[in-house]
């Protein structure tokens, strides 16, 4: 199966979200361990925005898991 770049980012931000909720951790909850807005941590989930290898490695250290469990789609 091949994806679109928006196809792709929507899964990814899916796949935190699935990720995050596993570990019982809120949006609230993992924004502020990362130092993030909620909003941003959302727009992320939702697919609205690419984020960064920076960011995607925040949050897979936060979830304590490797980055690429969130491209296993």
């Amino acid at each position: 199966m091949k994806l679109t770049a928006s196809e792709y980012i929507i899964q990814l931000g899916k796949k935190i979200q699935e990720e995050r909720e596993r570990r019982g951790l809120t949006q609230y909850k993992l924004a502020k361990e990362m130092f993030m807005e909620q909003s941003n941590l959302a727009r992320i989930e939702d697919g609205k925005t690419n984020p960064t290898v920076k960011t995607l490695l925040k949050i897979a250290q936060i979830l304590d898991c490797e980055v690429k469990v969130f491209f296993n789609f």
